[in-house]
């Protein structure tokens, strides 16, 4: 059994100051655009989410620089915040919902606050819960810039 992703909301994180939520359809999506438009940043956010710890792997200095640092008249944000939808029509994860929505926030501390489907929860939890449909945070479900080329 497989799962797939139906929503990608960030806030805050990198460059996406302001709430942004992406519907993702099955099958097959593209993030396509020029240079700097943030196609990288979202799938950093999704590894950020999935509870990957490493900021060097997120391409940042620590985690807390993770967090939209404004610029030019536009104050910084004071967290990031991603949250991520899973389709669970098929019931792989422990709940009666169709879709099971994990969220990760960070705050200029660099603590990290890890939710799902509302509920405050440990990061062990989260990564629990993502392993009955073998997705690991640093494991190959996403195939980072330069991965291929290693």
């Amino acid at each position: 059994m497989n799962t797939s992703i139906t929503k990608l909301t960030v806030q805050g994180f990198k460059s996406f100051r302001k709430k942004v939520s992406i519907p993702l359809f099955q099958g097959f999506n593209v993030f396509c655009g020029p240079n700097g438009t943030g196609k990288s940043n979202l799938l950093d956010s999704i590894c950020f989410v999935l509870g990957r710890t490493s900021a060097k792997s997120l391409r940042a200095g620590k985690i807390q620089e993770l967090i939209y640092h404004g610029g030019d008249g536009i104050s910084a944000s004071d967290f990031a915040s991603v949250s991520l939808w899973l389709d669970n029509s098929n019931k792989l994860f422990p709940f009666d919902t169709p879709e099971v929505a994990i969220k990760r926030v960070v705050n200029k501390t660099g603590v990290s606050i890890y939710k799902i489907n509302g509920k405050t929860v440990t990061r062990e939890k989260v990564l629990e819960l993502l392993s009955s449909a073998m997705i690991h945070p640093d494991g190959f479900n996403i195939i980072m810039q330069g991965d291929i080329n290693q």
